[in-house]
């Protein structure tokens, strides 16, 4: 398969983060994303890159696998490194070209806020390799199950996201049986600059829309066919329970985003 890509995916094993309960990794995750935005230096973004390090050698996912869960998520990190760079003109210049104006100032907001948003990546990829969909949906559903009364779908909302998770290799594997499909057929994708590919691409969209929406009606008639009725009076085979090291995790979480405060 040409698109070797982890994001979404699961991985499986048998680690300290793997046991957490889910609705503890959901809610720390909140922590972590509110502790990043506290986040003002550079001192405070090494601190939370150990933590994140420290909690990816505890679920025992390797580097390859990390980096391959975020390289699909690189080209988000173009648009705050281009408008920092370019676009703050604030502090001391380092480059004067023309209307092109780089500052000290828009060089260090870049990186800072690039930096960030690479971290708030790590910390929802940690989420994803170390929590099962299964264990999402049920997570989700448990914390939105108070908002039941005031006619909010928790299930349904909650199965939707599961089914996201779950689909997003699938539709990836897909893709590349369409682009292979077209390249058997005289389509050549490798060829121009970026936009020449990009625009190479578009004829597999619609294949690929038609193979997502045979995939979502395969899925409906599986479902109908087990008589699925949504959540109501649902019963689950592994009932979720806190533990000490649930309790261990939020403090470590919370110690975080007191020290990002402090900082």
């Amino acid at each position: 398969m040409a698109f070797d890509i982890a994001i979404g995916q699961f991985h499986n094993a048998d680690s300290l983060v793997h046991r957490l309960d889910p609705r503890i990794k959901v809610t720390l995750l909140f922590v972590l994303i509110v502790a990043a935005f506290f986040i003002d230096n550079l001192l405070g973004l090494g601190i939370f890159l150990v933590f994140l390090l420290v909690t990816t050698a505890l679920a025992s996912l390797t580097p390859r696998l990390v980096i391959k869960a975020l390289a699909p998520l690189s080209f988000l990190l173009i648009f705050p490194l281009i408008f920092n760079l370019f676009f703050i003109a604030d502090g001391t210049p380092l480059l004067e070209w023309g209307p092109v104006l780089i500052t000290d100032e828009g060089a260090y907001r870049a990186v800072f806020m690039t930096l960030r948003l690479l971290l708030l990546f790590f910390s929802a990829t940690l989420l994803t390799l170390t929590t099962s969909p299964i264990a999402l949906c049920d997570a989700t559903a448990a914390m939105l199950a108070p908002f039941r009364r005031f006619g909010v779908p928790a299930y349904e909302i909650s199965l939707m996201i599961s089914i996201a998770l779950r689909f997003i290799p699938t539709l990836l594997e897909d893709f590349d049986h369409i682009r292979k499909a077209q390249t058997a057929r005289g389509a050549v994708f490798d060829r121009g600059g970026p936009i020449a590919r990009v625009r190479a691409l578009l004829p597999c969209l619609v294949p690929l829309f038609a193979q997502s929406f045979r995939h979502a009606e395969e899925l409906a008639l599986a479902m109908e066919s087990r008589c699925y009725h949504g959540g109501d009076d649902r019963t689950h085979y592994h009932v979720l329970k806190m533990g000490a090291r649930d309790a261990c995790a939020v403090v470590a979480c919370c110690a975080l985003l007191v020290t990002m405060i402090v900082l």
